[in-house]
């Protein structure tokens, strides 16, 4: 069969927070947008976000709010009014877990510099609690506790709102071909059904992916990948948002969702998913209940079931192997590749890419797939399915 011709403002290449929030910013703006991706929306690191809409603070525990510390904040003002649906993207349906996390120090005096830099003027400022104030899982947890603004929403939950808008403009398929036009490129998606889309733009956004795609369209962009181990503990636990820190390093962070079963995981994350890659998963794990336990001593985790896994974070490429201090777009003629760096920042990476096409595009709003029932369905969580059956104290 010869593969059917389409015509778009932008083809959105990845499924993922940036693909969906940029071709959400796209539709409302008027463009033709349509989308593809090779795998289940939000497979590898959206789903496998903690979902925190970080506020700024977690960058400026040395003392001082830098790039990502500012532009996180600003994003997270963003984030309050999309989640009231009083800002652009309507976002009330999404499942918001948590209104605040709350933060404290491990009890070496290491952290009392760190909390002091917490308490920067960033738009969500921490706010110190009386004792009486503080939930039951933080009792046996010395010195300082700050309560932060800072919200914490289901990722899955978010990709199926934003996907459930434009389900005839996301398609299920793999990109063969990228080819520059003089008015944009043309872009050869096979699959069960095969197309050819020619695109005044194409936006990258596949994660990962943009390696392969960069190269296959001619304009490649330098990346890097940072690992990641995160640990997840299920039981019967109390739902936990926060962060234990040790000076200017976050030592743990923990968010909390509910399973079918009634049961809490936890999804552990903070310095022990950094160390963990250089471990073997059982050393790991043993390490990781360690920390758990030390950052909070008032909570029982005997007979809780434990898991691990490995995501990469990809990133434009630094000079220093760091994480890039802000959200990523390059243009190279009618291509770019895009990476959001942090959740919170998808919103702000997605308006900049708007604009661009928007002065470029024919505000065409009839573009959609033919043989949309394939559209693509979503990634599972980690918690789904990736256990080890190993349990506490067992």
């Amino acid at each position: 069969m010869s593969a059917a011709q389409i015509s778009a403002d932008a083809l959105v290449i990845g499924g993922g927070v940036a693909g969906l929030f940029i071709l959400d910013s796209l539709v409302q703006a008027g463009c033709g947008a349509l989308l593809v991706d090779t795998n289940p929306l939000g497979t590898g690191q959206t789903t496998s976000s903690q979902g925190i809409l970080h506020a700024g603070v977690k960058y400026a525990l040395a003392g001082t709010a830098g790039d990502d510390a500012v532009e996180a904040s600003e994003a997270a003002a963003l984030w309050s009014e999309m989640l009231c649906g009083r800002a652009g993207n309507d976002l009330r349906s999404v499942r918001v877990l948590a209104d605040h996390c709350w933060l404290w120090r491990s009890a070496s005096w290491a952290g009392v510099a760190g909390m002091l830099g917490a308490r920067l003027a960033l738009r969500t400022a921490p706010v110190a609690v009386a004792e009486s104030e503080r939930p039951p899982w933080l009792r046996g947890v010395k010195g300082d506790i700050l309560r932060l603004g800072e919200t914490v929403i289901d990722p899955r939950s978010l990709l199926q709102v934003l996907a459930a808008r434009h389900a005839a403009r996301i398609v299920r398929g793999d990109v063969q071909a990228i080819v520059r036009l003089s008015s944009g490129a043309s872009v050869t998606i096979g699959g069960t059904h095969e197309y050819r889309v020619s695109a005044s733009n194409v936006v990258l956004a596949a994660g990962s992916g943009n390696e392969r795609l960069s190269a296959l369209a001619g304009s490649p962009e330098p990346m890097q990948r940072r690992p990641l181990r995160q640990l997840m503990i299920r039981g019967a636990l109390p739902m936990v948002f926060g962060h234990c820190i040790d000076g200017a390093r976050t030592r743990v962070t923990i968010t909390s969702d509910r399973m079918a079963d009634d049961s809490v995981v936890w999804h552990v994350g903070g310095q022990i998913a950094e160390d963990g890659v250089r471990m073997e998963a059982s050393d790991f794990i043993r390490h990781g209940l360690a920390e758990v336990a030390s950052a909070l001593p008032g909570v029982e985790l005997g007979g809780c079931e434990v898991g691990e896994y490995l995501v990469d974070r990809a990133e434009p490429r630094t000079k220093d192997g760091r994480r890039p201090p802000r959200a990523f777009a390059q243009w190279q003629g009618p291509i770019c590749t895009v990476w959001p760096i942090k959740l919170v920042l998808a919103p702000l990476l997605a308006r900049a890419v708007c604009t661009h096409v928007r002065e470029r595009s024919a505000h065409s709003m009839g573009s959609a797939w033919s043989g949309s029932e394939q559209s693509a369905n979503l990634a599972d969580r980690p918690w789904e399915s990736r256990w080890s059956d190993q349990r506490v104290g067992a």
